[in-house]
């Protein structure tokens, strides 16, 4: 591709010739001649220079560099976009094979791509252009919209809605019974688990996650939240819009997540609680309590990060204060003896 065509396909300023030809996309430390690459902000200038990349995508107010250079408001979006353009292969409908196993009074769309051993159940409906690789079962009533792609050994049970462009990656099981149960004479019962799920349009599921189905009601991710591997969400979850969601995150039942939040690596979330719209919680914190919007929090329990932050500075000191303590207990101590002999 012309240089003057990537910059025109991702709406770049282009300073350097128009001609030269762009072969790859590659990171900074890897591209080599034929390549472009990125950089945030000019801080990176450096590594620019030391890189062999061809050309870069660079802020807007990036000054003439080593190279030519794509000057974008987001460098990292322009990054992906060439991504998809050199990398990711037009959408080509490979049909319905026969060896696919579609139940009775199901609807599918146009251009479908359903491949081998994929089970499709009795009255589900399957829009336009959606792909089911290998080993996927929807299950009865469930939906599947349109340009979603859903990857192999994906469990869709019954009575689960999946909206557009949603991508759902390998292992995952949507629809599985909540974990609700009544303990009576020494026994658990079971709740029945007759609810739903609802994945919202662009939504991005990783792999080996699972999403349980509402004890009544509807389990809910809303419109443009991504979810790490092996994330799990109880029963009667809401998650809100374009949240970020790491991996191995758990978040306990009737538990509300508001919009534009983003949680760390394996951050728990106790049930019952309300995390406001934009929180930020950092690795491993475990949400016990409802969260005001906004905040920025971590640690077991989760606080507020600036006062998290204090607690660890001083946790290796307490064996000396314990110790400093402790004298000054003993001091105190035997200043009273010495006031009382007075």
């Amino acid at each position: 591709m012309k240089l003057k065509d990537l910059a025109l396909a991702v709406n770049a300023q282009l300073d350097g010739p128009d001609d030269m030809e762009i072969t790859a996309v590659a990171g900074l430390h890897e591209a080599t001649q034929g390549c472009v690459t990125f950089i945030a902000g000019s801080q990176y200038l450096k590594d620019l220079v030391r890189s062999r990349a061809s050309a870069a995508f660079a802020p807007l107010d990036t000054p003439a560099g080593p190279m030519p250079l794509l000057r974008v408001k987001n460098p990292k979006l322009a990054f992906a976009e060439a991504l998809t353009l050199f990398y990711v292969a037009p959408f080509v409908p490979a049909g319905i094979s026969d060896k696919a196993s579609i139940g009775k009074s199901v609807f599918i769309g146009k251009e479908p791509s359903i491949h081998p051993f994929v089970t499709i159940a009795d009255g589900a409906r399957i829009g336009d252009r959606v792909t089911l690789y290998p080993g996927v079962f929807v299950g009865k009533g469930s939906v599947v919209d349109d340009d979603a792609v859903i990857h192999p050994q994906v469990s869709i049970g019954d009575r689960v809605m999946i909206g557009k462009r949603v991508i759902i990656h390998a292992g995952t099981v949507l629809g599985s019974d909540g974990f609700g149960f009544v303990t009576d004479g020494g026994r658990h019962h079971k709740i029945p688990q007759v609810g739903g799920v609802i994945i919202e349009d662009d939504v991005e599921i990783g792999g080996n996650c699972t999403i349980d189905r509402a004890t009544l009601g509807n389990t809910l991710i809303r419109k443009g939240t991504k979810l790490d591997n092996q994330v799990h969400v109880a029963h009667n979850v809401t998650i809100g819009e374009h949240c970020l969601i790491a991996g191995q995150v758990g978040i306990a039942g009737s538990t509300t997540i508001g919009s534009y939040v983003v949680f760390g690596g394996q951050v728990g979330v106790a049930d019952h609680t309300k995390v406001g719209d934009r929180v930020m919680a950092g690795g491993k914190a475990v949400i016990a309590q409802d969260v005001d919007a906004g905040q920025v929090i971590a640690g077991f329990y989760a606080m507020p990060i600036r006062e998290w932050l204090k607690v660890q500075a001083v946790l290796p000191k307490l064996p000396e204060m314990k110790k400093l303590i402790a004298s000054l207990g003993k001091q105190i101590l035997e200043l009273k003896s010495k006031l009382q002999e007075k």
